[in-house]
């Protein structure tokens, strides 16, 4: 087993452990939405192989369907046919015709998802409150948008942090989602040049966004309470640090980052303009829009090598 094949077993192993957690909150029927997930994404994945006539690797189907089952609804479990289609879609159309493992350019979940979310918002926008156990199509984050000190005031910082509210399966324990996070980054399997950048940026982003609208809230409360509210955490941790999808090299990473961190923030916050505007989750089209320019960032910022002999000092 190579190093490669090692991360991507201890990242579905993180990702199986939110997976757990989350159906001590919402049920055991999460399962069911993750091994409709699995199952399709291994049909997918070997089927994909064989007509490439490539050896199955056991290791690469894992990741992706475990990802989109946790930053979708607890309550697609009565449209669970709906995670076949967005695991299909995505594996197949983001990763397995770009040659499959290590050779996509956007992230299979983020493509997926964002695909059942233009076809079908009705399912997807529809929430469960954990301490009620009633569906439900608003959820703190939405509400944080236009009245943050609602939140502040019934929501509080352990409450975010053990996922006691309305949100995705596993994007709403968040301290579950930093230290496992936080434990990728010290075994180096994840960069943490690019959550560091991309909450950094946000955050400021939300400090400005205070400035100018003032909401009788401390504005550092504010700025904490907008990175922990949604799937922004969870996306930061397990999405937007793909090494597949993520620029090569060091400033590269620090330019993405900043750029995910201001175009989540000019997204989920349009409601400057439109305070209808539901875009609560944008990170999912952020992350998707940025892998479509890392190449262009991996040309920027390739390191320049000093001191290179010419080919004649070679030959002398």
């Amino acid at each position: 087993m190579n190093k490669a094949q090692q991360n991507r077993i201890i990242v579905a192993s993180s990702l199986f452990i939110l997976l757990i957690a989350a159906s001590f909150i919402f049920g055991a029927t999460v399962f069911i939405v993750g091994l409709v997930a699995i199952l399709t994404s291994f049909i997918v994945e070997i089927l994909a192989s064989k007509a490439r006539k490539e050896t199955f690797d056991w290791t690469t189907f894992w990741i992706t369907p475990l990802v989109i089952t946790l930053l979708t609804t607890p309550t697609i479990i009565n449209q669970v046919w709906m995670i076949a289609v967005a695991t299909a879609f995505g594996v197949f159309f983001a990763k397995s015709i770009w040659g499959g493992q290590d050779k996509n350019v956007f992230n299979p979940a983020t493509v997926g998802l964002i695909f059942i979310a233009l076809a079908f918002p009705i399912f997807v926008n529809s929430f469960m409150d954990p301490l009620t156990m009633i569906a439900t199509p608003v959820t703190p984050a939405t509400i944080f948008k236009n009245n943050p000190t609602e939140i502040y005031n019934t929501l509080s910082l352990w409450q975010l942090l053990m996922g006691r509210y309305a949100g995705g399966i596993g994007t709403t324990f968040k301290l579950g989602i930093l230290i496992l996070g936080g434990l990728l980054m010290v075994l180096r399997i994840s960069d943490w040049k690019i959550p560091f950048t991309f909450l950094g940026t946000y955050f400021v982003f939300s400090l400005v966004n205070f400035a100018f609208k003032g909401f009788g809230m401390n504005s550092f409360i504010y700025a904490t309470y907008s990175i922990l509210l949604g799937h922004l955490l969870f996306a930061v941790m397990f999405v937007a640090t793909d090494p597949q999808t993520a620029p090569l090299y060091t400033k590269g990473k620090i330019i993405y980052g900043v750029l995910l961190g201001f175009i989540t923030w000019i997204i989920q916050n349009i409601w400057i303009f439109n305070p209808l505007a539901p875009n609560t989750e944008g990170i999912i089209y952020s992350v998707t829009f940025m892998n479509a320019v890392v190449g262009l960032i991996d040309v920027w910022t390739v390191p320049k090598i000093k001191n290179v002999p010419q080919i004649e000092e070679v030959l002398e």
